[in-house]
């Protein structure tokens, strides 16, 4: 099967309006999604790049399953993997907007580096909270479909995808017309996890010498190593090279959690739905030595 564009294309074909839908989507959201880089200039990519990589491995895990897919499931994924990181990006107003919306008696406002960590840790919900307000202006169908691309984007990270509250395995978008969230949430968080390799870096940032936080530094090491996670029909085979004995260790710590992720969303699917995740596992090829994680 050529999996290239393969969403697109079954979207396309299912849909035309749909597809058309998102596509004017990609072009709006583009510049919104580089204005992370202002609040994160020495984080990993979550450009437009990092989305168009989520949706080519989401191509790879969903494999001959798609025929299985409704137009519906293929819109609201796509846009899932369009606005997941959205939050990372989001204005300082919008970010107070939506603290205080959950935590009225907080205090505020942060220095700099306790917003980052803020957005940091809360932008999983932050990109709901985006969609939520904005949806109209991204022409998104209807309230329904927004309610389950925000579903997505939150389910990438921390949410618990065996809650059937939070992700029922049919959300109906319109009369009779259902998308399944738990495999949509969990295909979109496994793919995220799995573009760890070195092209996820800021080309801007190749000295990493130049970032003055250990961790961002570290960070940029363990990923500029990973030269790539290649996603095979059933596991993922992850390559790197490091001398340095730090980022070795580094490595095979982010590559277990990923592991983790891995695991952890099969078994949601499995559980939560009538669809499979096909890799059993990660193959970490670090200086030439093979584990199984």
């Amino acid at each position: 099967m050529d999996h290239e564009y393969l969403i697109e294309k079954r979207l396309r074909a299912l849909d035309p309006q749909l597809h058309s839908r998102y596509k004017n989507c990609v072009v709006v959201s583009s510049q919104m999604l580089q204005q992370y880089r202002s609040t994160f200039p020495e984080y990993t990519d979550h450009s437009t790049l990092h989305t168009l990589e989520i949706v080519d491995s989401c191509n790879l895990l969903i494999g001959d399953q798609i025929d299985r897919l409704s137009a519906d499931d293929l819109y609201v994924l796509l846009m899932g993997a369009l606005f997941h990181d959205v939050g990372m990006g989001i204005s300082e107003k919008d970010f107070y907007s939506f603290y205080d919306e959950r935590d009225p008696a907080g205090a505020g406002p942060f220095e700099r580096e306790d917003l980052q960590d803020q957005i940091r840790k809360n932008h999983h919900e932050l990109s709901g909270w985006f969609v939520r307000k904005y949806w109209q202006i991204f022409d998104i169908p209807s309230a329904p479909y927004a309610e389950a691309i925000i579903q997505v984007c939150r389910g990438h990270r921390k949410t618990d995808l065996l809650d059937p509250e939070e992700f029922p395995e049919t959300f109906f978008v319109a009369d009779g017309r259902g998308v399944t969230l738990p495999y949509l949430a969990a295909l979109i968080r496994l793919a995220d996890e799995l573009d760890i390799a070195a092209d996820r870096n800021s080309t801007l940032l190749y000295d990493p010498m130049r970032i003055r936080n250990d961790i961002s530094r570290l960070e940029f090491l363990k990923h500029q190593s990973i030269r790539s996670a290649e996603i095979l029909p059933d596991c993922v085979l992850v390559k790197a090279l490091s001398d340095d004995p730090k980022v070795c260790e580094g490595i095979v710590e982010t590559v277990s959690k990923v592991a983790e992720v891995l695991r952890y969303c099969r078994e949601a699917v499995a559980r939560r739905t009538s669809f499979i995740i096909r890799q059993q596992g990660i193959t970490l090829d670090l200086n030439g030595r093979l584990t199984l994680l």
